[in-house]
């Protein structure tokens, strides 16, 4: 009876890589391949393709001996990122956390468009219609008393509706009579504005991360650059192309490495690469423009409205949030004691509570029970909330809009940075490196000199007594890859001539 057998590359991954965790977690925290060959009994083709996916997973280390071998660690402990409780509560709050915020986004455009323009209009006709009310009571104080509606110059306020309804229809008419080109003029011009919910939801919320797509653009400059520098960049290159600092570009690159097929690999003389000989198999040329750019992340704007714009709304919500304190303060204070006796009769309250008293005696004609307790929560506590919380966001978003932003400047200084440093490696002129774009251009004066001092620190740089720095290392490895490179013949791992093309009959 004769043993199945199977292929070597014909396994399961799971198996394997539950093998070779638990080679980690009983033994030491290092190995070669050659040792957990040893350890597990495993071909070592299949440790070779299933490690870098596990050193992604658990946030593992490659090193490289100065005889070309490869060693795994996990300084970090065989804690993944991707199962287990934590991470699928994380993936679960993260999920859930996206679909409340859009909900939450699209009910809130709508009350707050509702909420801001509403109160605006509704506080700026119960004042139009107190002032037009003054003005007809005072007008009527020469009339015959006994022929005012309701005595005291109540009947003032009958009159201001009038003059309201007036000014409505006045407005009307005005629209309707304008000539052809003046009225599409204006529609040309609403038409090139944005619509008023997205300006105001721009101003409170923004308009997301303009670098949503950095991932994507990362891998394809990453691409762009390895193709054309024939499958080969080193770990200085790979810092300048992402902006990351060394650990957390090893993490990537290993990533990579899993992603794009590529291997760390060292030369004669102990100069760590990475090759990817796939990405090789390239049938159409890179762009000469995708090839040599380092990407720069975009800085976060506070919205795309104009600044005129954004203040306007500020001083909508000024309006409201003034409005709202004064109904509320008088609900609190007057309640439904608006009417006063005077010597002409019964009379509303006047002064500054004149707009209070008539808001609750125009409610009050209206049909509403309890009018001050509704003025109170509708035309005070409500507006007033709501134009704390329009001014809160905004203001929180802005501080955390400047730390953020902060943080990009100091990344996109970082890849000018590095990609100064690949060009005069033996003779860095720190003086020399632009810093003056903005997207680059660092709060701190001291910015520059920190990130220096800590590329400094990895790659073993040293001060010259001009000013400028060396980096011998960046040097060694760079010429130690040009050497690599100017041996590979990228003919071989082209593609070959067609053989077969399914537009073509057999």
């Amino acid at each position: 009876m004769t043993m199945k057998e199977t292929r070597i590359l014909d396994y399961g991954k799971d198996e394997v890589r539950e093998k070779l965790l638990q080679a980690f977690r009983r033994g030491q925290k290092e190995y070669a391949a050659a040792d957990l060959a040893r350890v597990t009994g495993l071909p070592l083709a299949q440790i070779n393709a299933e490690m870098p996916a596990l050193a992604d997973e658990y946030r593992g280390r490659l090193k490289v001996s100065d005889k070309g071998d490869l060693i795994y660690s996990f300084p970090e402990g065989l804690r993944s990122r991707y199962k287990g409780f934590g991470p699928a509560l994380a993936r679960f709050a993260k999920a859930f956390a996206r679909g409340a915020v859009r909900a939450g986004k699209a009910l809130f455009k709508i009350w707050i468009l509702v909420t801001l323009v509403g109160y605006f209009v509704l506080f700026i006709a119960l004042a139009l219609v107190a002032f037009f009310g003054s003005i007809a009571i005072q007008q009527g104080g020469g009339r015959d008393r006994d022929n005012r509606r309701g005595g005291g110059g109540l009947g003032g306020l009958w009159l201001t509706t009038r003059l309201f309804d007036s000014l409505v229809r006045l407005w009307f008419y005005s629209e309707l009579f304008k000539d052809p080109e003046t009225r599409y003029r204006q529609q040309l011009q609403r038409r090139e504005r944005k619509p008023l919910h997205k300006a105001v939801f721009s101003h409170v919320f923004g308009d997301g991360d303009p670098n949503a797509d950095w991932d994507s653009l990362l891998k394809k400059a990453f691409v762009a650059y390895v193709q054309t520098h024939k499958g080969v960049i080193t770990m200085p290159e790979f810092m300048a192309l992402s902006g990351l600092r060394p650990g957390d570009a090893q993490d990537r690159i290993t990533r990579f490495l899993v992603e794009f097929e590529g291997r760390p690999e060292v030369t004669e003389n102990g100069a760590l690469y990475f090759f990817f000989p796939s990405l090789l198999a390239a049938a159409s040329q890179v762009p000469s423009a995708a090839a040599s750019t380092f990407p720069m992340k975009k800085l976060k704007s506070f919205s795309s409205n104009s600044r005129k714009l954004d203040n306007t709304f500020r001083w909508v919500n000024i309006v409201n949030l003034l409005f709202g304190s004064y109904y509320g303060w008088h609900a609190l204070n007057i309640g439904t004691d608006v009417l006063v006796r005077t010597p002409d009769g019964i009379g509303l309250r006047g002064g500054f509570a004149f707009l209070y008293s008539s808001t609750i005696y125009l409610f009050a004609q209206l049909g509403v029970a309890q009018p001050a307790v509704v003025v109170g929560w509708l035309l005070g506590a409500a507006p007033l909330a709501f134009s704390l919380l329009f001014f809160s966001i905004p203001l929180v978003r802005s501080l955390r809009l400047k730390s953020e932003n902060e943080q990009l400047k100091r990344e996109n200084l970082r890849r000018l940075l590095y990609a100064t440093v690949l060009g005069a490696p033996q003779r860095l002129n720190p003086a020399a490196i632009q810093t003056g774009m903005m997207e680059a251009t660092a709060a701190s004066p001291k910015a520059l000199e920190e990130e220096l001092d800590h590329l400094a620190a990895w790659a073993s740089g040293e001060p010259d007594a001009d000013g400028t720095w060396s980096f011998k290392d960046i040097h060694f490895t760079l010429e130690e890859a040009e050497r690599v490179r100017a041996a590979i013949d990228e003919s071989k791992f082209a593609p070959g001539q067609t053989v077969f093309d399914t537009e073509k009959p057999l």
